[in-house]
């Protein structure tokens, strides 16, 4: 079944409209790969770059990992000040936008920062994410960020 999988993907990659390599008995060459794999590098780099940009002017974030999209992978982990990340990701998917809170396996990291509790808010991109599933998603952050604040003036 891996085999499928793999030719699926330089499908999706390569030639999204018609069949290469999935069901077919076409041979699956390194060159191909290199391709498909260069092809999906480029387009998280594409889709991170774009939700850094526009998340780093979104108040109170903090955003961690390399500020190059061409250092990090397509995953963005963050923390919005006054948030605790696993609520902030529950209201981001109740918002339609799937984040996920929590250490990410890297609960080490999260105490190296010395975040409060451990843990971070989490986006990630891949080959079937558009520029406007990376705008939906900010725009859901910068909402929340942004009620907060009026809540906590209001409340003050």
């Amino acid at each position: 079944m891996s085999a499928q999988a793999l030719r699926f993907l330089l499908d999706l990659a390569i030639s999204p409209k018609r069949h290469i390599y999935f069901r077919t008995g076409q041979p699956v060459t390194t060159g191909a790969v290199h391709e498909a794999m260069a092809r999906i590098a480029g387009w998280n780099q594409v889709l991170t770059g774009r939700a850094l940009n526009q998340l780093a002017v979104v108040p109170g974030i903090t955003i961690y990992g390399p500020a190059d999209p061409g250092r990090r992978t397509s995953l963005v982990a963050f923390n919005l000040a006054g948030h605790n990340p696993l609520t902030l990701a529950a209201q981001l998917n109740d918002a339609g936008v799937e984040a996920r809170g929590g250490c990410h396996c890297a609960t080490l990291a999260h105490h190296a920062l010395r975040l409060n509790p451990p843990a971070s808010c989490r986006l990630s991109f891949y080959l079937y994410n558009t520029p406007s599933d990376v705008d939906i998603a900010v725009g859901a952050v910068a909402e929340i960020a942004t009620s907060h604040r009026r809540r906590a003036r209001v409340f003050a």
